[in-house]
């Protein structure tokens, strides 16, 4: 009976930290996370330098600004300075007893998804439409979709920061990612395809916008710009020199227009400079956990 008592334990806590999945699916996870704000802040492509990149949507990590470090967006002792600051460049003050539970996100509670995820602000007729209100969700799928079946992937590593899209693509052809990787359609997903342009009208009156990152490593980790050292998949296979497979992580924006679509702009311009950005900073234990887990364990383990 003694000799039980340590591996129900360890049972226990296997049961605790991975969410209820469904068994025999190709493994995947969904994270749950809302919009948290608008700067003109880019930390990955101009770090330490406020105000100088263009209006860019934030979900998930409340801190994120031009002045983020890795430290401060897991909770290191900075992370409530940075917070402070944050919140000051807003007009706002901490609540009552100046507390941080924790690192301020909007991903769901208890997740440990602390990662930042961003994309240019979006316009309908002009005026800016925040990704958020009724009836709209924010979603980041994590899977293993583009690779060969049964594909094992590494945990994507602590502190890579990756971009996709072409801020400056003046053409559709200058951002090969539209309509590939990089699409539009409906919430309800009415429309087929992967669409370069948004539906000129959605019966939810909702518009979507996926963004899908490279998920192909070379092994190099640069701590700015890791861009250069991902590509995408080739026929489900990560090839030399980008050999190490990570997860595929695909952002699901959902914006509000109304069912008359209208003439959508970005912040950087014309729909052909649609891109978006990743900063992992997760909380690297959940996010391993959730790796081997559900999408390595080929569990379906649904919203996190």
């Amino acid at each position: 009976m003694r000799r039980l008592v340590p591996a129900l334990l360890c049972a226990a806590l296997v049961l605790a930290v991975v969410p209820v999945a469904q068994a025999g699916t190709e493994g995947k996870f969904l994270a749950r996370c809302g919009y948290s704000h608008s700067r003109q802040d880019d930390p990955i492509v101009r770090p330490g330098k406020p105000g100088q990149s263009h209006l860019h949507d934030f979900l998930g990590n409340a801190t994120t600004t031009a002045f983020s470090t890795y430290g401060s967006m897991t909770g290191s002792p900075a992370s409530l300075e940075a917070y402070r600051r944050f919140l000051a460049a807003a007009g706002r003050g901490l609540a009552a007893g100046g507390g941080l539970p924790g690192v301020p996100t909007q991903c769901a509670p208890g997740s440990g998804d602390t990662a930042s995820y961003w994309t240019p602000a979006l316009y309908r007729n002009g005026v800016k439409v925040d990704p958020a209100g009724a009836g709209t969700r924010q979603q980041i799928y994590y899977d293993r979709s583009n690779l060969a079946s049964g594909t094992r992937v590494e945990v994507i590593p602590a502190d890579l920061r990756v971009k996709t899209g072409l801020s400056t693509a003046r053409t559709m052809a200058e951002n090969p990612e539209v309509g590939r990787e990089i699409y539009w359609g409906c919430s309800d997903n009415s429309t087929k395809g992967k669409a370069t342009v948004p539906p000129a009208h959605c019966p939810t009156g909702i518009i979507t916008l996926h963004v899908g990152f490279p998920n192909c490593w070379d092994g190099v980790l640069t701590h700015v710009d890791d861009t250069a050292h991902l590509a995408y998949p080739k026929g489900g296979r990560c090839l030399a020199p980008f050999g190490h497979p990570l997860p595929r992580v695909i952002l699901r924006w959902e914006y509000p227009v109304g069912r008359d679509t209208g003439l959508v702009t970005l912040a950087s311009g014309s729909l052909t400079t649609i891109h978006g950005d990743f900063w992992n900073t997760w909380q690297q234990p959940s996010l391993a956990r959730l790796v081997d887990g559900c999408i390595n364990a080929g569990r379906d383990c649904g919203r996190t």
